[in-house]
């Protein structure tokens, strides 16, 4: 592709740039301070992934689909590229931190058909735990693979060959809990993704120019496309460096990201829209004092509606930091795709179309007039990636649209996956579409988005699975619905509208239901909000911005009786209904660093006092009384997101004087015995102080 240097597969990938590159560094990881923790050598990458994969082997766990539950680190990438050493199909996820997660692992190793689960020896006890409960229905061998890579001889191993068009790795994509769809990438879609990526971001294929300019730093999770594909692998390929930290070190102090980005004068990185909004509101006038953004000329934004004012806002706020706008780079792409479909051309900016409203209602693209009020700005995806052919078509017909219309976007590339693992029927109608009347017959991938072409530029204008996507996590309305509508009888079954609402640049979930019982009075329907919002964040970890409960027969549906959530949302937006009860939360308030005044009271015990202050900060993020508050429950289940809930970890932190690790949340699952760990900690150390007073007074009447 464009003379870019080509390999038969990942392995060979690897084993050759370790040949070439030896000792360089292609990964560092970063702690949770920002400091190094571990960095990793194109050859000790490629001498981990041996020891591995000999291991793999030697278990018989050859050719079989391996689930990869890590914490974000160096190990997880090694267990990676030592799965495909092994000829074996990694299958990442994330480590259950809750019911939500293990029921969705439970459903991907049933779905994979798992042959046994990878992680590192820190978490394996609670891994083996998990797997030993009979009611998860896991019965897998559970392998740390930094045993393996610290025991294994792995003298005259052969790594496995595979074919180009073999599957590399199973992406299970986020959304729907019920259905899981892992997509099969094979290694020939992801050195194509890997090209179309360079070249877009450095518009070279000589990869000796490219490498010492591709620095790159990724606080992106490592379990998904963006930050795997993106972060992790292309790099590798562009025998680049890269720079790494867990998404947690990001969402605890985001200055982290950018002070990296910085001090390692990096080229490339980036995030999903809500990433930039995150900076701007947390990032202080005394921390922008130490940062040097002028390196920056790629700052990628994909995985959610780009939003302008978002875009501006950092970029008028971090400018004093040497960050140029023209940096921005905002892209499109799907797992189904690998990663990359389009992206903007490197360092001209974002695009921006001011578009009359009343005309994109219609389906059409038609500039506004100068001044004219009623427009929405759409924020160009750019240009396709080389190699790929995108088309516009009428997903009701199939027929191609008009230049200028919107339509759904089907995808033609080299890097367009060859369908779901063990839906051959459902890969046909997803990846094998054709367009009507197209002599060629050409098959297109359909991606459910809907777009239109201008000026030879993508623009996304919505999703036709009605997709809500919160901090870059896909959520399916049906599932949300069905949550809300299990957690009470009172709640009509198929009979509420799950939607997303932007608010003040980012995107909030809506839920508008209907109740059986419309005598109920406002205290009766406060609780069953609350029990709804509860049961939402418990399995899909996104607390509703607002829960309109109404009357039955009030949903908008269409005469068969299919919901219709895009009215709903209007008419939620309008303001246009009656409801019988409105609970809001106040998930969109920024949370103050400073302590809370609380009234003058004695002094408890150290277990009461943080019980207290983190019961009545959570009741205060979601807008009900402390009492109602249960703290014996998992983060999520607490009804907060997972940036909020770091700014509960962050007054923990406050409390005790120190900073809390990844490692000691997950040890800790519930907020409950987290605080009961902390109390413990500071009775000892109040303890040693009260010790350590008493000899001073002994010493000082015995002198």
């Amino acid at each position: 592709m464009k003379g870019f240097q080509d390999f038969k597969n990942l392995v060979q990938m690897s084993s050759e740039r370790a040949a070439e590159r030896g000792d360089a560094p292609v990964m560092t990881f970063l702690s949770e301070s920002g400091a190094p923790e571990g960095n990793i050598s194109f050859s000790g990458l490629d001498e981990s992934a041996r020891k591995i994969a000999a291991g793999l082997v030697a278990k018989g766990l050859s050719g079989r689909n391996l689930m990869l539950l890590y914490a974000p680190g160096l190990d997880y990438i090694r267990a990676f590229f030592g799965c495909m050493y092994a000829g074996c199909v990694p299958v990442p996820a994330y480590p259950p931190m809750g019911a939500r997660d293990i029921d969705r692992l439970k459903r991907v190793v049933q779905d994979c058909e798992a042959g046994a689960i990878l992680s590192s020896s820190m978490l394996m006890p609670m891994i083996e735990a998990w797997v030993a409960n009979p009611t998860n229905g896991i019965n897998l061998p559970c392998i740390p693979t930094d045993s393996l890579v610290a025991e294994q001889d792995a003298s005259g191993f052969e790594p496995a060959d595979a074919n180009p068009s073999d599957v590399a790795f199973l992406q299970y994509t986020s959304g729907s809990t019920g259905h899981p769809k892992g997509v099969m990438v094979s290694h020939e879609n992801l050195i194509a993704n890997f090209q179309q990526i360079v070249w877009t971001f450095a518009h070279s294929n000589d990869l000796d120019y490219v490498a010492p300019r591709y620095k790159t730093v990724i606080w992106l999770p490592p379990f998904h496309d963006m930050g795997l594909i993106g972060g992790v692998l292309t790099p590798v390929y562009a025998g680049a460096n890269v720079t790494l930290m867990s998404p947690l070190t990001f969402l605890k102090n985001p200055f982290i990201w950018l002070k990296t980005i910085s001090d390692m004068g990096a080229k490339v990185s980036g995030g999903p829209n809500f990433s930039y909004q995150y900076c701007a509101r947390k990032v202080s006038e005394e921390q922008m004092e130490q940062l040097d953004l002028s390196t920056w000329q790629v700052a990628f934004n994909g995985a959610e509606p780009i939003q302008v004012d978002s875009l501006n806002t950092f970029a008028d706020k971090f400018s004093a930091c040497g960050f140029d706008a023209s940096a921005f780079l905002p892209c499109y792409g799907l797992a189904e795709a690998t990663l990359f479909v389009a992206g903007s051309p490197a360092t001209r900016g974002a695009k921006v179309v001011d578009a009359d409203l009343d005309y994109l209602g219609k389906g059409k693209l038609k500039a506004a007039d100068k001044g004219q009020a009623d427009t929405a700005p759409l924020v160009s995806s750019g240009v396709l990636a080389i190699e790929t052919d995108v088309r516009i078509v009428d997903p009701k017909t199939q027929q191609e649209c008009a230049p200028g219309e919107v339509g759904e976007i089907w995808v033609n590339s080299p890097s367009v996956a060859q369908g779901y693992w063990n839906k051959p029927s459902f890969s046909d109608s997803v990846f094998r579409a054709n367009i009507k009347g197209d002599a060629t017959a050409t098959p297109y991938m359909r991606t459910g988005d809907l777009g239109l072409m201008h000026e030879d530029e993508l623009y996304v204008t919505g999703r036709i699975k009605e997709l809500i996507i919160v901090a870059g996590r896909n959520h399916y309305p049906q599932d949300i619905e069905f949550s809300l509508q299990s957690s009470n009888p009172t709640f009509r079954k198929g009979c509420g509208a799950a939607f997303a609402v932007t608010d003040k640049g980012k995107e909030h979930l809506v839920i508008m239901q209907e109740v059986s019982n419309a005598g109920g009075d406002q205290t009766d329907f406060q609780q069953l909000a609350i029990a709804a919002s509860r049961a939402v964040a418990t399995r899909h970890g996104v607390t509703p911005k607002a829960i309109v409960l109404i009357t039955p027969g009030t949903l908008p549906k269409t005469s068969s009786g299919k919901i219709q959530r895009t009215e709903a949302k209007k008419i939620y937006e309008l303001g246009n209904f009656a409801p019988l009860h409105t609970f809001e939360t106040n998930a969109s308030q920024v949370v103050a660093k400073t302590k809370r005044k609380v009234e003058e009271r004695p002094f408890m015990d150290w277990q009461s006092e943080l019980y207290l202050e983190m019961q009545t900060w959570v009741s205060d993020k979601l807008n009900v009384e402390p009492h109602h508050i249960d703290l014996d429950v998992t983060f999520s289940e607490l009804g907060v997101d997972s940036i909020e809930a770091i700014d509960l970890v962050d007054r923990l932190q406050d409390r005790i004087e120190r900073t809390i690790p990844a490692t000691e949340l997950m040890r800790y699952p519930t907020v409950k015995a987290l605080i009961d760990h902390f109390a413990s900690e500071l009775n000892d150390k109040d303890l040693k102080h009260e010790q350590k007073e008493e000899k001073e007074n002994l010493t000082k009447n015995t002198a």
